[in-house]
């Protein structure tokens, strides 16, 4: 009997996704700035803006409780890559069982697209590094806000989820929710709120308001009746799960509220493909994948 070969299984790692929004902000002065006089012209060369931060020689990623390194890998005009490090002192044991300690940068990969109809953060998944990918997220939120500010942009991250971990907490919790909050970024992408109940832009372009928080409360021992055939609420799940906000729930017996992004978007990549790097191809894959 001639035994089957075993191949070795290929190691994998994971990258959570996000979504980002550029917002401009129409009251500022931004006269300053030869290139835009108006807040329409900073709208519309705001893909530009951003990628040419991106691609700058003294860009880096700050972090305000750790330190970071950074390291520009590629990009080919839409998507760039990047490495951040973060130090971490190691223990390491001597033969005579004294310890000493050595500086360690455990690393991630951050992939960016930047195409105006995507805007997508791939962030790679390194519990030795960081302990969530969020933690990364809020990092690129801080960094490129600072940079951002200067051309009156701001800079918005969500993780993008399944929208059903929000229904099944409806489901869970039948006549216990007490208040839901719907913490909604106005939008610059047509297509994730185009199904939208509620016209954001509008609001938007009548106030100038960024993000815009809708809660709903029940009365005093009673609850509030959401129900998944809604049109309303269904969009409102639907455009925070694409990475338009956020969606907090208080539940009557849990003392902190429930996030309903519990569980972002992630995909896996052959972890040989990131080392010895053929840019053309992990590029292309990366690509078909961050869309």
């Amino acid at each position: 009997m001639v035994s089957k070969l075993q191949l070795p299984e290929l190691q994998k790692t994971s990258f959570q996704v996000f979504r980002y929004q550029l917002v401009v902000d129409k009251v500022l002065p931004i006269n300053m700035y030869q290139d835009y006089q108006t807040a329409d012209q900073v709208r519309a060369d705001k893909n530009n803006i951003f990628q040419k931060i991106l691609v700058e020689d003294a860009f880096k990623f700050i972090g305000n409780s750790s330190e970071l390194s950074t390291k520009f890998l590629y990009t080919d005009g839409i998507m760039s890559y990047f490495r951040v490090g973060v130090k971490r002192n190691t223990t390491l044991f001597n033969k005579d069982f004294s310890t000493h300690f050595e500086e360690n940068y455990p690393n991630i990969l951050v992939a960016f697209n930047n195409d105006p109809t995507v805007q997508k953060i791939a962030i790679q998944c390194n519990s030795q590094a960081f302990k969530e990918p969020q933690i990364v997220g809020n990092i690129i939120q801080e960094t490129l806000e600072a940079h951002l500010r200067a051309y009156n942009l701001s800079f918005y991250q969500e993780p993008i989820y399944d929208s059903q971990e929000f229904w099944h907490l409806i489901r869970k919790y039948p006549k216990q929710i007490r208040q839901v909050t719907f913490d909604l970024i106005s939008p610059n992408m047509a297509n994730i709120s185009q199904n939208l109940q509620l016209n954001l832009k509008e609001l938007y372009e009548d106030t100038n308001t960024h993000k815009t928080k809708i809660e709903l409360n029940a009365e005093h021992e009673s609850y509030l009746d959401i129900k998944e055939d809604s049109k309303f609420v269904g969009s409102l799940v639907d455009y925070s799960a694409d990475g338009g906000g956020n969606i907090f729930m208080r539940v009557a017996g849990k003392r902190k509220l429930l996030h309903t992004a519990k569980s972002p978007t992630e995909f896996d990549i052959e972890k040989h493909l990131l080392e010895n790097v053929d840019w053309d191809s992990l590029n292309e894959q990366f690509k078909t994948i961050l869309i």
